[in-house]
């Protein structure tokens, strides 16, 4: 009976690591000023891409909800796990920021509206953690074309970042 006891406490204790950070208390602690939004919200959608090896694949009729439209030059604070793009010893200055540890280090396929194009403001840098980070700062909503690709939905200049774990 105590070996069952221990395995549902390691299950449960697991569960939460795993579990989307929307569930990790995602609303503690919100700096004053800011909204927090939740990945439920930003990846609450249907968002698909062409195949990118067919040249001949159209382009879906993608539409961004009104409700997350109308998030676009809003301060908000978000939660969710680091995907360092620009780092050295001090920390990180750009990274992605999603829903799950899962999505960053191993391998899961993400759709464009289920993460947030961080970068940090002049002078800051986050912390590099496999912890749940908090970011906030003035969330940018709208398809980001380059050379003919949409390449991010969402961007947020951070004024800041925190480790919640």
């Amino acid at each position: 009976m105590r070996n069952l006891a221990r395995l549902a406490l390691a299950l449960s204790a697991a569960a939460a690591f795993a579990a989307p950070v929307s569930a990790i208390n995602a609303q503690d602690d919100v700096p004053k000023g800011f909204q927090y939004v939740g990945f439920n919200i930003l990846s609450g959608y249907d968002w698909e891409m062409p195949d990118p090896l067919d040249p001949t694949a159209k382009v879906p009729k993608n539409v961004i909800p009104t409700t997350v439209k109308a998030l676009d030059g809003k301060s908000v604070y978000l939660k969710g796990f680091m995907l360092p793009l620009d780092l050295d010893a001090q920390g990180v200055t750009k990274f992605m920021l999603n829903a799950s540890i899962d999505m960053c280090y191993f391998g899961a396929p993400v759709r464009l509206n289920d993460w947030i194009m961080i970068t940090m403001k002049t002078g800051k840098k986050a912390k590099f953690t496999h912890l749940p980070t908090g970011v906030w700062g003035r969330l940018e909503v709208g398809e980001e074309v380059k050379n003919g690709r949409t390449v991010s939905i969402y961007r947020l200049v951070a004024e800041d970042a925190r480790t919640e774990g």
